[in-house]
């Protein structure tokens, strides 16, 4: 049976998230002119407490470069630091067409938006001692409160300017085309009134920035599917553990990241794949 020593967060978190975090440091924040959006960056990437109420429990205070992603995707050591730097770089590319068009881009909003906007993640996930993942908030989309709900709370008692907080806010939600017989923006709107922020979303709100910005998050459902199949080849790695099966899965994600696992997997199937990842661990 294989058997990998366990690493603890911060050992796994060197193999993916540190480093995205530092490219999201160098390539990103420090290009925001903005001085003042600078310093909320930098405030909510490192504060140790929320200033807001929260309807749930806190779970965590995980370092930004250590904290897992999200249960739908990235949920490893390092996932936030990985999904925030994806989402980046999606967000340039697209950037670029619009520009090919003419329009010209905020990219201090653009870059601060998707850099805040799961920051709160940081206090309500966490792995339990089988490695399974805990999350402390409503699904999505939230009845009470989740971390978009959170931020979007921190981002108010923090002092954000409303251009900020409706730019994330929009992040989840702009596009309510799967919810049926509701009004335009409702989803935006409802995080905005959960997030007890008293602004409302209108089409006069919409920015190109949003739009780059939610279409660069919404990739969930094929980075979900890349950890489903990650998750296989741990079950097929450790049979007879679930826990060192559990670990598997979170080590093969912090090492490699889901989306590598599973483009190995979809290239040469899970038997080659095995044989490609077993010598590297």
């Amino acid at each position: 049976m294989l058997h990998i020593d366990y690493k603890s967060p911060a050992d796994l978190a060197e193999f993916q998230g540190k480093k995205a975090y530092k490219i999201i440091q160098e390539n990103y924040i420090e290009k925001i002119v903005d001085k003042n959006w600078r310093e909320y960056i930098q405030l909510f990437l490192t504060m140790t407490k929320p200033k807001s109420s929260y309807k749930y429990n806190f779970l965590a205070r995980w370092d930004f470069s250590v904290a897992p992603g999200s249960g739908a995707h990235q949920a490893h050591f390092g996932g936030l630091a990985v999904h925030v730097l994806q989402d980046l770089e999606y967000a340039d590319a697209l950037a670029r067409v619009y520009e090919k068009r003419g329009i010209c881009i905020d990219y201090d909003l653009l870059y601060t938006t998707i850099v805040l906007h799961d920051t709160m993640k940081r206090f309500i996930y966490k792995f339990d001692d089988n490695y399974v993942l805990e999350k402390s908030e409503d699904d999505f989309i939230a009845k009470a409160a989740d971390h978009h709900s959170l931020v979007l709370q921190e981002m108010k008692r923090q002092g954000c300017d409303k251009k900020l907080i409706l730019s994330v806010a929009a992040i989840h939600g702009i596009d309510d085309v799967s919810l049926q017989g509701i009004k335009k923006f409702a989803v935006v709107n409802h995080y905005l009134a959960i997030g007890q922020t008293g602004l409302k979303y209108t089409a006069d709100s919409i920015r190109p920035e949003h739009t780059i910005a939610f279409l660069s998050d919404s990739d969930w459902y094929w980075s979900g599917q890349m950890q489903r199949q990650t998750e296989s080849l741990a079950g097929m790695l450790v049979k007879d553990d679930m826990r060192m099966k559990n670990y598997l899965r979170v080590y093969l994600g912090s090492r490699f990241t889901y989306e590598k696992v599973g483009t190995i997997i979809a290239e040469k199937g899970y038997q080659a794949a095995a044989k490609y990842f077993l010598p590297q661990m």
